[in-house]
């Protein structure tokens, strides 16, 4: 959720600005596409705890921006 946060909110930022959205090389997206999908090394996208954490962190957010979502 972090991270499709992070690229939509870069995304209007840049078309709000009226820049020209350059897509990256497909060598690129189809690294990126491994990445989150948990095939590469390292990736902390598949880490139980950090997933766990980045949840905690995701109820935290809400409940502070919007403690009603519940009802």
């Amino acid at each position: 959720m972090y991270y499709l946060d992070k690229a939509c909110e870069l995304q209007t930022t840049a078309m709000a600005g009226g820049a020209k959205l350059v897509l990256p090389a497909p060598e690129v997206c189809e690294l990126t596409a491994r990445q989150l999908a948990g095939e590469d090394h390292g990736s902390d996208l598949q880490d139980e705890q950090a997933a766990g954490l980045a949840w905690s962190a995701l109820l935290r957010l809400v409940d502070r921006v919007a403690p009603d979502y519940a009802n």
